[in-house]
């Protein structure tokens, strides 16, 4: 990609920033919402999202009735190698009866770039370093060698 066209689809993502691009089942910014502790998983930072909104309607549960009790556990992973937010969300679907049913929710370029402004926004809140700091640190940690015992 050229220049030009770096800016111009960095300035066209900046006038998009925190605005909602209508599709179905789509996560706008309002309904990104992180929670508790960012942990690592062999390589991705797992981010836990909370359901504040019409989950039914992103994800095509049956989730938001008084017909059941079933709830969701619903993660974004940001991957350290790669520097990227994950194509998918993991969507966990937790059954009244006690089933569980893993989903899956594939996310769109707008969602994704969303996701990393709310997942560097929550890293620093956090951590008080960058997505990109915070994650480059874990990357260093996991690729040290162990330290030799003391006698």
């Amino acid at each position: 990609m050229s220049g030009d066209a770096q800016r111009r689809q960095f300035r066209l993502m900046e006038k998009l920033a925190d605005r909602e691009i209508p599709s179905a089942g789509h996560l706008s910014a309002e309904s990104i919402v992180f929670s508790d502790e960012i942990s690592e998983i062999n390589g991705l930072l797992n981010f836990y999202m909370e359901t504040s909104f019409d989950v039914d309607k992103v994800f095509g549960t049956h989730v938001c009735t008084e017909e059941n009790d079933d709830t969701l556990n619903v993660y974004a992973n940001y991957d350290c190698v790669s520097g990227q937010v994950c194509e998918e969300l993991e969507v966990d679907l937790h059954r009244a009866d006690g089933r569980e049913e893993s989903l899956s929710y594939t996310l769109n370029a707008a969602e994704k770039e969303v996701l990393l402004r709310k997942m560097d926004a929550y890293c620093q809140e956090q951590t008080g370093q960058t997505l990109a700091g915070y994650s480059a640190g874990l990357m260093t940690e996991d690729l040290a060698p162990p330290a030799a015992p003391s006698m």
